[in-house]
């Protein structure tokens, strides 16, 4: 991804010529986005409207015309905006490479200097939302296992494409493989979180990269 996540998000100035679609789309990305920043800082169900239409600079009017309530609002900013991130960090580097043990180190090392454009010590906006809401609502509970999917598949087929490139080692199973690295990743975030503490990032990563280079041939 780029360096923010939502970079990538950013609706383009539509080439139509009526004005009040674009205008329109701009909205609706102003309200994703500052829900997105609400909803990361103070968790979903603290968040207050009243500070997403500040953040947004619209009306109330604006809100409703776009979705029908808060939870609505919350479901669109989380599949847009941590979709973003999972897409631009993990797997669209991952999505052609031959080497994808090196790929996968590099991305890690990324989020162990803070290098993705969000401090590792707030934590990561999915395991943050995931943790909140799972179990408990539906609508987000859709979201969070896609994009797990999504994640977890772009590994797995990223490990087996280095299998065929002889980069992997042909005896492990990539979908196995590739649950433990999304697994073994959001751990050492929350913990990275839970102590406020980067070399927390630093000591896991150096026994991840040992890992790593055990499943090379």
């Amino acid at each position: 991804m780029p360096e923010n996540p939502r970079t990538s998000a950013v609706l383009a100035a539509s080439p139509e010529p009526d004005g009040r679609h674009v205008r329109g789309n701009r909205t609706r990305h102003a309200l994703l986005e500052a829900a997105f920043d609400e909803i990361y800082e103070q968790g979903f169900r603290s968040a207050s409207l009243n500070e997403i239409l500040r953040r947004a600079g619209c009306t109330k009017g604006s809100l409703y015309h776009h979705f029908p309530d808060k939870h609505a609002l919350g479901v669109a900013a989380a599949a847009e905006f941590i979709g973003a991130y999972i897409r631009d960090v993990w797997i669209e580097p991952l999505r052609a490479t031959a080497d994808p043990l090196a790929t996968i180190r590099a991305i890690i090392e990324r989020h162990a200097h803070g290098g993705i454009g969000v401090d590792p010590r707030f934590g990561c906006p999915y395991q943050n939302l995931s943790q909140e809401l799972s179990g408990i609502d539906a609508g987000f509970q859709e979201i969070f296992t896609d994009l797990f999917e999504r994640w977890r598949g772009a590994i797995a087929d990223a490990l087996a494409r280095g299998q065929a490139e002889g980069t992997v080692r042909t005896g492990i199973d990539a979908r196995a493989v590739a649950t433990l690295i999304v697994a073994s990743h959001q751990g050492v975030v929350s913990m990275i979180k839970a102590t406020q503490d980067l070399e927390v990032g630093h000591a896991a990563a150096t026994a991840f990269f040992d890992y790593l280079e055990s499943l090379r041939p």
